[in-house]
Formats: structure tokens, C-alpha cells, sequence
């Protein structure tokens, strides 16, 4: 299986990436990073967004607060035409608070 990495940078969020698809074949969207809340015992997580569509999350329960907190890795399904495509990370919950400080990266496996 080969993978194409489509964006690995530092936040804030929100991120937007433009990338080309590899084919119109079945393929997973792997999804990494970091978030953190002002609030303990809180939801964080990631939104994750293909052309304007929401498709998936990456999330992750945190105890504790001001704390930057990597979030469940987690793998999308997707099947999408090929050519040009827009994704867009998000904070997923109105506790999740990103900055400079927190890393992502998404890579689609094909």
C-alpha cells in the first residue's frame, strides 16, 4: 500500500490543504495531531472536511487542562474522483483550542 502525505505542518487551526487524488479507487485519509482545552474533562479533537464535507474526526478525552494532548490516530474511508481536492482540519469541539504549539499531519494510504 502506498501512501501520499497531503499536509504536515503547525497550527492554529483551522488548516486547509489542496491535493491531488492518486485515482478514484477505494483509500483511507490518516489523520494525526495535537490539540489541548482550557477545561479538565473535556472532549478535544479534530474535524476533518474533503471538499467542504465533514467526513471524519480524530478525538481524544483529556483529564487535564493547558495541556497540548496528541488525539487517537484515526483512519477515514473515502473514495474520491480523481483530480483536485480541498481538505480542511478543524477544531472539533467548542473546548478544543489549538495553536504554534500543535503539529498535524495527513497522509492517504492507497
Amino acid at each position: 500500500m502506498a501512501i501520499q502525505v497531503i499536509l504536515q505542518q503547525a497550527g492554529p487551526l483551522p488548516i486547509q490543504a489542496t491535493f491531488e487524488a492518486p485515482g478514484d479507487e477505494p483509500m483511507y485519509l490518516e489523520v494525526n495531531g495535537s490539540v489541548w482545552s482550557q477545561s479538565a474533562n473535556v472532549v478535544v479533537g479534530i474535524g476533518v472536511n474533503v471538499d467542504e464535507q465533514e467526513v471524519g474526526h480524530a478525538l481524544l478525552f483529556s483529564n487535564g487542562n493547558a495541556t497540548h494532548r496528541t488525539v487517537v490516530p484515526t483512519y477515514i474511508p473515502i473514495q474520491l474522483g480523481e483530480g483536485q481536492h480541498t481538505l480542511t482540519l478543524f477544531p472539533d469541539t467548542t473546548d478544543t483550542v489549538s495553536d504554534s504549539n500543535d503539529f498535524y499531519t495527513v497522509v492517504i494510504h492507497y
